[in-house]
């Protein structure tokens, strides 16, 4: 390979690098801003989240006391039903 074709291959190279990081340069600079949360948004973000975080913590409760009453309803549904002495 002689000079001449070396330096037309690396001015071709470079010059095909120059227009795709060029190309690359102008499309980013056309997109839109990141749409970033203010420190309210994120703070009422994080309040509802809080609530929300009760909430489960009162359900699983619920539910935890739903299930003593039910095991309760159903051993005293198969207990022996209960004599009334006054009407013997």
């Amino acid at each position: 390979m002689n000079l001449g074709s070396f330096f037309f291959m690396l001015l071709s190279f470079t010059g095909a690098a120059v227009v795709v990081v060029s190309v690359i340069a102008y499309h980013v600079k056309r997109l839109p801003p990141k749409s970033g949360l203010s420190a309210e948004e994120l703070d009422a973000i994080r309040e509802r989240l809080a609530e929300l975080e009760q909430r489960d913590a009162r359900v699983e409760e619920l539910e935890e006391r739903l299930d003593f009453v039910e095991r309760a309803l159903g051993r005293a549904r198969e207990a022996a039903p209960l004599r009334n002495p006054s009407k013997e």
